[in-house]
């Protein structure tokens, strides 16, 4: 397998493990009610703690583009895409909104984080799906950039 290849797909990959814990994770702080939106959410820190977490190891193990290219389809939405995904395909126990309830009917107002969300709306906006999609394929190639330099 070509270098720039193995380098893409172990940052994607990254990517797919953080959107993973990310859909059983948030699952699970619904069932125990840590879901509380609040700045001490105990699910927001475990998250952002296996962030770095993956980061670090991507980083150690692997080299400099794995942990960016991981982090590019982070911030890009990719990670949140892939959460939807998985929402669609698991659906266990039909307790959490899914990818057509909240993506496709443009009611996603929590990606101000993102970088089209950070130049051109703010924190509660609306983001329609269109962008998000948009953003997420500049983030993957932007990552395949990343991959052959």
């Amino acid at each position: 397998m070509p270098e720039f290849l193995q380098i893409f797909l172990t940052g994607l990959a990254g990517a797919v493990i953080f959107a993973l814990f990310d859909y059983f994770g948030f699952n699970i702080s619904l069932k125990r009610k840590w879901a509380d939106y609040t700045h001490r959410n105990k699910y927001r820190t475990a998250q952002l703690l296996f962030h770095i977490l993956l980061t670090l190891l991507l980083f150690v193990f692997t080299g400099w583009q794995t942990a960016l290219i991981m982090n590019i389809i982070w911030w890009t939405w990719g990670c949140d895409f892939v959460f939807y995904l998985f929402c669609e395909i698991f659906n266990i126990g039909n307790d959490r909104g899914n990818f057509r309830k909240e993506v496709l009917s443009n009611s996603v107002q929590w990606a101000w984080w993102t970088p089209y969300g950070l130049l051109f709306t703010g924190k509660g906006k609306t983001i329609k799906f269109i962008i998000l999609l948009t953003q997420f394929i500049f983030g993957i190639l932007i990552s395949i950039f990343i991959s052959i330099i």
